[in-house]
């Protein structure tokens, strides 16, 4: 059992607070085991030094939060929450910073985008780099904890975000694209952190909460870095220059944060990784071995395919979907990049509402709930974007639009919903793997914008999606059902392998 913090640490400058009812229990204090009873959710840790609570919010057996409170910033579940999804909202905000400025960006004949297919690769490239790098920081949260993991990505990755203004031909363009996909990476880690601070109950919602906020920095980049441009040019720099300086503001924005979760969260309930393991509290894991074990479970490649066709969908559509209203509709750069912002808007509520709605069919269907809402929305997901590839009128393309984001960001909550249950004892590489598979679909389905024009890449891509929702099915019956399960045992091969990925013992599961 994890030794939890004194509550100076978790509570600093926050009061106990108790209610009428749990003044009541308050007596009940079990000083052998340094909790009180609560009649709602069950025992709850306090500080045998003062008898308060160690945490605000009420936690299972884990120490992982019953209730979510996104109004709070309290350490150390809210305070991580708040990170998770800010991070990656910025991370997604520095990402495809480039793709609304693409209209002013390709007049610069040095840099070679004068075609659609130059173009095109440059939005593969864009998203290239994060597969590798997904698969690389799952296993690596699990050893040194998320909120490493995500310093790291932030201000390392930043650089590229501010040298992209100094570009001078396509290779260095495109190079630079490479590395800021890196940020990309920053979704493993989102869903990683909220999985070991909220509990099996919530997490679904947790999940979908902070990957959809985070999400919105796509469409928020959309509308605000055309304005920034704008500014830069009112300001009396040439077109070309304003682009270039505009990069500033989000590389920025990336180092500050990064800097700022570092000193400012926890990487579990129960304090940092690094700590817990010099105290022994927590044992470190093999990240390689993590990585093998999620690897070899079907479910997680099936999830990876699954996840190409929503989240990988998400990324095309924040590359192409400005260019795609100014080639078909005839908008202004700043107008293309309002409209094709209401697609990552939408991840303001709709991919929390898939976590939501995961999470309440759980409760009535178990596991099968969960799998039959991500079906249907990811099969919906499909027949909105094929009605969106054949609307010329803008008012009604809009709507369409709206619907189809809304049914994108759904189905990726809802995927979010049931990763947890796949392998919780290797819960950062299982995340890494499905996440991977967003880059996956946005780097093969992309190729389609490069290669047709805009209505019949939507429509190729529309038949795709609705193909690949089947495959929810085997994860609902058969060998690789997925089974509702909190515990890490009996989840993959039916045996008890809770201790498998501790590093002393490496050499033995190797040969297991």
């Amino acid at each position: 059992r994890r030794r939890a913090r004194k509550s100076k640490k978790h509570s600093e400058g926050t009061p106990a607070i108790m209610s009428a009812e749990q003044a009541d229990v308050q007596e009940q204090v079990s000083l052998q085991n340094n909790t009180v009873d609560d009649p709602t959710f069950g025992p709850q840790p306090i500080d045998p030094e003062t008898g308060e609570r160690l945490f605000r919010l009420p936690v299972d057996e884990k120490h992982r939060a019953f209730k979510m409170q996104p109004w709070r910033f309290d350490r150390p579940h809210m305070r991580a929450f708040f990170f998770a999804w800010s991070h990656f909202f910025i991370a997604f905000f520095g990402w495809f910073a480039v793709a609304p400025l693409m209209t002013t960006i390709k007049e610069d004949e040095k840099l070679g985008l004068g075609t659609k297919k130059a173009r095109g690769n440059s939005n593969v490239i864009a998203v290239s780099g994060t597969i590798l790098m997904r698969l690389i920081i799952g296993p690596f949260s699990d050893r040194y904890g998320p909120r490493v993991a995500s310093a790291g990505l932030m201000t390392i990755f930043s650089l590229p975000v501010y040298l992209i203004g100094t570009a001078q031909n396509y290779a260095s363009f495109c190079t630079a694209r490479f590395f800021i996909g890196f940020l990309g990476a920053t979704f493993v880690v989102t869903q990683y952190w909220t999985s070991i601070m909220f509990a099996p109950l919530i997490v679904g919602t947790a999940n979908a909460t902070s990957a959809g906020w985070g999400n919105l920095g796509g469409g928020v980049t959309n509308a605000l870095m055309p304005q920034f441009f704008n500014m830069f040019v009112a300001f009396g720099l040439t077109e070309q220059q304003a682009w270039r300086v505009a990069m500033v503001i989000p590389g920025t924005m990336a180092l500050a944060v990064g800097v700022l979760l570092y000193f400012f969260s926890d990487d579990s309930p129960d304090g940092n990784f690094r700590d817990l393991h010099m105290s022994g509290a927590k044992q470190k894991t093999n990240p390689w071995l993590a990585m093998k074990r999620a690897s070899v479970n079907g479910r997680s490649w099936i999830l990876h395919l699954l996840y190409a066709t929503c989240f990988g969908v998400e990324l095309i559509m924040n590359n192409n979907l400005a260019s795609y209203f100014t080639e078909e509709f005839g908008l202004s750069q700043g107008t293309a990049g309002l409209v094709a912002s209401l697609f990552g808007l939408m991840n303001l509520f709709a991919r929390s509402l898939g976590g939501i709605a995961s999470d309440y069919f759980s409760k009535r269907f178990g596991m099968t709930g969960r799998l039959w809402v991500f079906f249907i929305v990811e099969f919906v997901e499909g027949l909105f974007l094929l009605l969106f590839s054949r609307l010329r009128v803008l008012g009604a393309a809009i709507a369409a639009l709206i619907a189809f984001s809304t049914c994108v960001q759904m189905a990726e909550g809802a995927t979010f919903g049931v990763v947890p249950f796949v392998d919780p004892v290797a819960t950062g590489a299982v995340s890494g793997i499905v996440g991977a598979g967003g880059n996956v679909g946005a780097m093969t389905l992309g190729l389609l914008f490069a290669n047709f024009d805009g209505p019949e890449a939507m429509l190729y891509l529309s038949f795709v999606v609705i193909g690949v929702s089947f495959l929810v099915f085997p994860l609902m019956w058969g060998p690789l059902k997925v089974i509702d399960t909190e515990s890490g045992r009996a989840v993959a091969a039916g045996k008890e392998i809770d201790d498998e990925l501790v590093e002393s013992r490496s050499s033995v599961s190797v040969a297991a």
